[in-house]
Parts: C-alpha cells; structure tokens; sequence
C-alpha cells in the first residue's frame, strides 16, 4: 500500500518517511485510514510549500560529515571509512524516501572525503613503512 504526501499528494512507497516529490515528512497511516484525493486549494500546500522536517538534513548526513573531516585531518582511515560507509547508507536513505533531501550534498561530501581520505592515508602509510625500511638498512654492515 502506497502513501501520498500531504504536501504534494505524491504516491510513495508505504515504507518512505519522506516524500519522494517534494521531502516533506509523511504521516504514518492508520490501519483502514483512506487517503485524502481533493487537491489544497490555491496558496495552501502543493510541492512549493514549507515542510515541516524536509528542511533540515538528518543526523546522520551530519555525523557522516563530521567523522570525513575528522578523519582527513587527525584519526585517519579508522574514522574515513566509517564516514564514507555512512555517507553511502545515507544516500541511499535518501533514494528511498526515507530520509531528507536537504542532507544529500553532506552525504555525498562524507562519502568522498571518506573514499579520498582513506587513499591519502593509506598512501602516506606506505610511503612511511617505505622510510622506516631504508631507515633500517644498515649501509656500513660488512
């Protein structure tokens, strides 16, 4: 069973959060509720109209953020991957409906800061393992 918004009366997948058309938050519906067909009248609602959570991104785009930069600058690939995890699953939120949209530019931030974070670290691990190895050669051994 399908719900529509009540913002743009957009069909969306019984599982969305969401609305796929226009962000607005879906209210859960009751068993046996039917839903409203008429249209708002002129000025009130329709796909421009405020929404009350689609505004704001959610948490979890945030945090995804948050850990990319963290991680590009002081924790390394041990907080870039988690971000750049979270960032995709944030997204993929998104897709579905069940999540806002207002987040999608910090998710697809947090996945590719995760995703370029990671390879910088990950070149500067062995570019050090690199030195510490001819540090370690003993040129005067005999």
């Amino acid at each position: 069973m399908s719900k529509p918004c009540p913002s743009c009366h957009q069909l969306n997948p019984s599982d969305a959060a969401f609305c796929l058309n226009c962000s607005a938050r879906l209210i859960p519906s009751a068993v046996g509720a039917t839903p409203r067909t008429e249209w708002p009248q002129a000025g009130m609602g329709g796909p421009m109209a405020s929404q009350a959570q689609g505004d704001k991104a959610s948490q979890r785009a945030v945090v995804g953020l948050v850990m990319a930069i963290a991680g590009l600058f002081c924790c390394g690939f041990f907080v870039t991957v988690p971000a750049a995890i979270v960032g995709w699953l944030e997204l993929e939120a998104i897709k579905s409906g069940r999540a806002p949209a207002a987040g999608k530019w910090m998710a697809q931030a947090a996945l590719w800061v995760g995703i370029g974070g990671t390879l910088i670290h990950i070149v500067l691990f062995v570019v050090y393992i690199m030195f510490a190895m001819m540090a370690s050669a003993n040129p005067y051994a005999y």
